[in-house]
């Protein structure tokens, strides 16, 4: 025959209490909540939105990635080829702009006032565009000017 249990072994009141404790069954599925669906919900919603705005960020560049690359693709150009195209790309993204209409000095400022900071000396503009033979090294500082202010202009900003 068993010994019976010592007293100090015996559970307590308590404890036989949590043995009719029965958990239920665990869910073989998963399954979302409510509020799972709404936050996936809203997560889908802010990543649609972000996209929408990188995608619109990437149009309005457009102009100015294919400004680069034409003024990349010039082989030994002229001064009127760097201006024409500077001229070209302010009409693409400011169809009707002022600055358009201006030669000379006041076009010279208007470039030295969309971007500060321009580490190249702007040479002469008018100088370079009318002169007979301009030396290639001036043609060379409005190259990196023209460069330089293309990469740095704000889009946004010509439109003011």
């Amino acid at each position: 025959m068993a010994e019976p249990m010592p007293a100090s072994q015996m559970p307590t009141t308590e404890e036989i209490k949590l043995v009719d404790i029965k958990e239920p069954q665990l869910p073989d599925t998963f399954y979302l909540t409510p509020l799972d669906v709404l936050v996936a919900l809203a997560v889908v919603v802010l990543l649609i939105f972000i996209a929408r705005k990188l995608y619109q960020r990437w149009q309005l560049q457009a102009p100015k990635r294919e400004a680069i690359r034409e003024l990349a693709a010039l082989s030994e150009p002229s001064a009127a080829e760097i201006n024409l195209l500077l001229k070209r790309f302010l009409r693409s993204v400011a169809g009707q702009h002022p600055a358009l209409t201006q030669s000379g000095e006041a076009w010279q400022q208007f470039l030295a006032q969309t971007v500060s900071g321009n580490p190249h000396q702007a040479p002469d503009i008018t100088e370079l565009l009318y002169q007979a033979k301009p030396e290639q090294a001036r043609i060379e500082e409005f190259y990196q000017y023209a460069r330089y202010w293309l990469n740095h202009v704000k889009i946004g900003a010509l439109h003011a």
